[in-house]
């Protein structure tokens, strides 16, 4: 994903102000009076709970990242909740305040980040999410099996409730099989939609009123004419396909909290082309590749790394396991 930054209101940059290292004490969430809509270096666009009203706010980054520890790229995220002070200010049409602190997430999404040697970097994508919404299409981009696990495995990891929207249908080969078909066989959530022509866009919007959902894909997938359609207003930007490569154009460049109806909280995140997973055990990734962990092999205990008797070899989705397995054994996260 791309970094953060980009936004009309990240160029127009409040002057520098003292403000509290917003991760040192997680507040308790009932202290909070504002949610995180957009985060800039330095600098976060947050929304006041009471009237909605939105400030520019200041908060300081933690210091030299030491060698060996682990660190989250920004102390705040999409989707934090925030304590918030109004300066009484304004730059550049903004209203200025600065971050007092943060509150305890009940979870996060992240992926690891380019850091220093000997350091890691989390990139959190969003926090307090009720329901992860992998949004995926059969052709223009054509529909990748791996990106999708990638994001089911880092979603049950963290706890987050999945939902598999499989888009453009009104381009899909009705003759041939649904790639998606595989995921709603297994149990996951699946739902079809055409935002063009309108299929399946009420049900996902009743199916999302109130939820706070994380819109995750592939590059070019659709998700910005999807929240178009969903929200039935102007959001984003609409890019097209690369001839060349088959792949999308990035046209969200971080992640963005919407909004929707009656107190949703939908957020936009940028497309990617692969997407990295950071603090899961090797040892652990059957619990998230339920038919593997049900696989009734004869050998109990059996990794599923071609021990005799393992069934788990027939499997639709065993190549992908063992992709993520050993890329996690490779530390290629």
């Amino acid at each position: 994903m791309d970094d953060e930054g980009g936004s009309a209101a990240a160029r127009s940059r409040a002057p520098s102000r003292k403000s509290s290292h917003a991760r040192a004490t997680p507040l308790a969430p009932e202290r909070s009076n504002a949610v995180v809509a957009e985060v800039f270096p330095n600098q976060c666009r947050v929304k006041l709970r009471d009237d909605g009203t939105e400030l520019l706010c200041a908060f300081r980054r933690s210091g030299v990242l030491q060698k060996g520890e682990v660190r989250e790229r920004s102390p705040v995220a999409v989707g934090d909740l925030v304590l918030a002070r109004d300066l009484g200010t304004e730059h550049a049409g903004m209203r200025q305040g600065i971050v007092e602190g943060v509150c305890a997430r009940r979870n996060r999404l992240y992926r690891p980040a380019p850091g220093r040697e000997g350091t890691q970097i989390r990139h959190v994508i969003a926090a307090n999410i009720d329901l992860l919404v992998v949004v995926a299409s059969e052709r223009e981009p054509e529909f990748s099996p791996g990106l999708v696990d990638r994001f089911l495995v880092a979603a049950q990891a963290a706890g987050i409730s999945t939902l598999i929207c499989a888009t453009k249908c009104d381009l899909r080969d009705a003759t041939q099989p649904a790639p998606w078909k595989l995921y709603s066989d297994l149990g996951f959530d699946v739902i079809e939609v055409s935002a063009r022509r309108g299929d399946g866009v009420d049900a996902l919007r009743s199916r999302l009123t109130g939820v706070a959902a994380l819109f995750c894909g592939q590059s070019g997938v659709g998700k910005t004419s999807l929240l178009r359609a969903l929200l039935q207003s102007e959001v984003g930007r609409i890019g097209e396909i690369s001839q060349a490569t088959g792949k999308g154009r990035h046209t969200t460049t971080a992640t963005v909290l919407l909004g929707g109806p009656e107190g949703s909280q939908w957020m936009d995140s940028p497309g990617v082309r692969e997407f990295g997973l950071a603090d899961i055990d090797p040892d652990r990734l059957t619990d998230f590749f339920p038919e593997l962990s049900r696989a009734g092999c004869a050998k109990p205990g059996c990794l599923h790394e071609s021990e005799p008797g393992c069934v788990a070899l027939g499997l639709a989705r065993y190549g992908s396991f063992r992709r993520i397995l050993e890329s996690l054994r490779a530390g290629e996260n």
